[in-house]
């Protein structure tokens, strides 16, 4: 299987969207970028040539062992921190924010990812959904000033997404079969981007948050 086609089949359309909205936002991760939480590579997002790139993580291939709560680092220290599906793993999200405001510089960029309509997984451990009102509160309480707190993903995403779940563990004759409907799936999670859903109740379901701050 060809990696195209492994990413096609293999990745959530929630990972696939971090992917891409990471890619959109890559102009502000430049000079000296601490990623926490970055030692597994996940996704096909990768550091922009032109940044000097540290990965601070609790374990795995990283620069840095630490816990985002208490990074050994100087105040000021980064010009953008990036934190995507790390907070839900912090038992105390409002510390771990403070951190990532202490060690950016003045006018520095957080970019971070949260999800919310997502299956529970451990890593090692799974503690919180917040939304979009409580992510801005937050932030405020850190220091960080929002520049965007935008849904990724909404009720189509998220259908499309629990039938693909299925499909992905069904057994191989099965599996193999139901990869046919993956192209529909496709076409059902855009539907999340058409205005008139948007404007409807479906846009209340939220898959996860953009969060894009500054110091």
């Amino acid at each position: 299987m060809t990696s195209v086609l492994g990413y096609y089949l293999g990745v959530s359309y929630r990972r696939k969207r971090v992917d891409a909205d990471l890619e959109s936002l890559a102009h502000h991760f430049r000079g000296r970028v601490l990623d926490v939480g970055g030692a597994r590579l996940r996704g096909r997002f990768r550091p922009p040539a032109e940044s000097h790139w540290v990965v601070a993580d609790l374990a795995g291939a990283c620069d840095v062992r630490a816990d985002i709560v208490a990074l050994p680092f100087q105040s000021g220290a980064f010009d953008a921190v990036k934190a995507t599906e790390v907070l839900e793993h912090v038992p105390d999200p409002a510390a771990a924010l403070r951190e990532c405001a202490r060690v950016l510089r003045s006018g520095g960029h957080l970019v971070a990812t949260a999800p919310f309509l997502e299956r529970l997984h451990g890593d090692p451990g799974d503690y919180a959904r917040f939304t979009e009102t409580m992510w801005a509160r937050l932030l405020a309480e850190a220091g960080l000033h929002p520049v965007r707190i935008a849904p990724q993903g909404g009720y189509f995403t998220h259908l499309a997404g629990l039938v693909r779940f299925l499909v992905l563990r069904a057994p191989a004759g099965v599996r193999h079969l139901g990869y046919g409907l993956f192209p529909l799936l496709d076409l059902l999670a855009r539907l999340d981007a058409r205005p008139s859903v948007q404007r409807s109740e479906f846009a209340s379901f939220v898959g996860g948050y953009l969060i894009v701050a500054t110091r």
